[in-house]
C-alpha cells in the first residue's frame, strides 16, 4: 500500500524582546516521491515556559491552545510536492526571559506515513533584554 510521506518545519520572526510579541510559522509538506496525504494530520507545538501562545491559525487547520501547547488539525488532501497552508503562533514573551529558548513541532498522521523520522522540528529564537 502506497503511503504519503509528510515533513514538518518550524520557523520564527525572531530576535525578540522580553515582554514583547513574536510569531512562529508551522510549516507541512508531502514528498513528490510519495501519494497523496488525505488523512487528518495533527500538528503539536511545544513552547518553553515564559512563552505563551496567544493565538493560532492556519487556512483548513483547527487550532487549539492548551498552556504552553498548540495542537492544530487538518484534513486537507494534499499532492505529492506541494505543502499543507503554513500555522502562524502568536507569542507573548515573558518580561524576565532572555537568551536563546527552543520550541518543538511534532506531526503526527492518521494511518501510516512512509517515514516518521522527518516529523519533528526545533525552532531556536534569541530573546533580547527589555531596555528600561
Amino acid at each position: 500500500m502506497a503511503v504519503a510521506d509528510l515533513t514538518v518545519s518550524a520557523g520564527n520572526d525572531g530576535p525578540w524582546v522580553a515582554g514583547g510579541t513574536g510569531s512562529y510559522t508551522l510549516s507541512v509538506s508531502a514528498d513528490l516521491a510519495h501519494e497523496r496525504s488525505d488523512k487528518l494530520v495533527t500538528l503539536t507545538h511545544t513552547l518553553p515556559m515564559g512563552l505563551t501562545p496567544t493565538d493560532a491559525e492556519g487556512d483548513d487547520w483547527s487550532c487549539a491552545i492548551s498552556g504552553h501547547r498548540v495542537v492544530c488539525l487538518s484534513s486537507r488532501t494534499v499532492a505529492p510536492g506541494e505543502s499543507y497552508p503554513p500555522v502562524t503562533v502568536a507569542v507573548r514573551v515573558g518580561r524576565h526571559v532572555t537568551g536563546s529558548v527552543e520550541s518543538i513541532t511534532g506531526l503526527s498522521v492518521a494511518g501510516s506515513e512512509a517515514n516518521t523520522t522527518n516529523n519533528t522540528a526545533a525552532s531556536v529564537v534569541h530573546i533580547e533584554p527589555a531596555t528600561a
